[in-house]
């Protein structure tokens, strides 16, 4: 995964067997199975298990510096980050997407409060257990559109804000000086085999629930972040595989870059 000699040796079957060799050995060493993107030179053992090398190759322009993100976090001593899968790096070796910004704020105290499959109402009713922060980054709302399931899905965009302002209600008691920085919900790639919409469908209400989201920032003068039309846009003209591990999860490589490039690049 690091000669580039080596690579260029080796066909795409190649390298899917060496995928399948290394979510075996990932698997019986660390009891947890690693995508080979998140493959890194040398693994580190503490108290609570192993530690991979950080991502990296993020190159944040001054572009990216005046965007939303950036600022919010430059301005915020501590930020907690809440999500779902792609927000806690449930698939590629608990890699968060927004690991290759952290380098850039090494004097900032960054938390993670997510749950892979989760949805808003998850997080909800979880208010009380998400650590105190003056900036809350909050990526939820794509798995309520994907599951459609009325038991823990916000089923309405409607639906959908009133469970966010719950959330940012909670969050504001819990850290009364917060600021808050929305995230629209993560564009999906065809091929989702958890959701029964159609792909147009899915696109559609997706679109509908960032829509929502942007407006009731607007409202209340909370920062909106749409990273979807840059995501999109990159996954037009290279392979899903270059970025993706499946039809939503960013690689710990180029796609968690990616992701935060999509996410820096966004200008109110």
């Amino acid at each position: 995964m690091f000669k580039k000699e080596l690579r260029e040796q080796l066909t795409t079957d190649d390298i899917d067997k060496a995928a399948e060799s290394n979510a075996l050995i990932t698997n019986v060493v660390f009891r947890h199975e690693m995508d080979i993107s998140s493959v890194t030179e040398r693994y580190y053992f503490n108290e609570n298990g192993f530690i991979r090398s950080k991502a990296e190759g993020l190159d944040i322009t001054e572009e990216m510096k005046s965007g939303v993100l950036y600022s919010a976090m430059k301005k915020a001593d501590s930020i907690c980050f809440i999500g779902d899968s792609v927000t806690e790096g449930t698939k590629n070796g608990g890699c968060p997407w927004y690991e290759p910004i952290e380098k850039y704020f090494k004097d900032k105290q960054i938390m993670n409060y997510s749950k892979g499959s989760c949805t808003v109402s998850y997080m909800t009713e979880r208010a009380d257990n998400i650590p105190k922060a003056q900036l809350y980054v909050i990526a939820l709302g794509t798995n309520d559109v994907r599951y459609r399931d009325d038991a823990v899905c916000a089923m309405t965009a409607n639906d959908y804000i009133l469970e966010i302002e719950s959330l940012r209600s909670k969050l504001s008691t819990l850290s009364p000086d917060s600021d808050f920085v929305f995230i629209a919900p993560w564009y999906s790639t065809d091929g989702d085999p958890f959701c029964l919409l159609s792909f147009a469908e899915k696109t559609d209400l997706n679109d509908e629930y960032s829509s929502a989201l942007e407006q009731y920032c607007k409202e209340h003068s909370y920062s909106f972040i749409n990273a979807n039309t840059y995501i999109r846009d990159k996954l037009t003209v290279m392979p899903d595989k270059t970025y993706l591990l499946d039809h939503i999860h960013p690689n710990a490589s180029k796609g968690v870059v990616m992701y935060s490039e999509a996410v820096l690049s966004y200008q109110e």
